[in-house]
């Protein structure tokens, strides 16, 4: 059990498992709160939607599925980080202009760590292989 424990959590992918992490983190807190988004108007129903917060929890998933196999196949890294990347600048985006108009600080720190956790993933994608060679 402990070996496989260990396994679990040593791979050589960490930065990947990480980012995993932070993804179901924020796919969770959007599933839990079903009026997180107030804004713009016409958009809240959609945005507030469980579906946008099982799409995170699914990439983040799936890069943790990938960090932990064997094969590693580039294509599906370098097409999961991207993907990541999108819902994170779109998180990150939201939580700017939600703070910009509700004058809320919370959301410009959130808006902040997740411009961070976007950053995080660019460097994990500028240390990815890029070709299989």
């Amino acid at each position: 059990m402990k070996q496989k424990l260990k396994h679990l959590l040593h791979t050589e992918h960490p930065q990947h498992e990480i980012l995993a992490l932070g993804m179901i983190g924020i796919g969770l807190l959007l599933i839990s709160n079903d009026n997180y988004f107030f804004w713009p108007p016409f958009l809240v129903n959609f945005l507030n939607d469980d579906l946008i917060g099982s799409i995170f929890v699914v990439i983040g998933i799936l890069i943790f599925k990938w960090a932990q196999s064997t094969s590693g196949k580039i294509y599906s890294n370098r097409n999961l980080l991207i993907i990541a990347a999108g819902l994170l600048a779109f998180a990150s985006s939201a939580e700017f202009v939600l703070g910009v108009i509700s004058h809320n600080p919370h959301m410009y720190m959130t808006g902040f760590v997740e411009l961070i956790v976007l950053m995080f993933d660019f460097s994990i994608i500028g240390k990815s292989k890029k070709h299989n060679y």
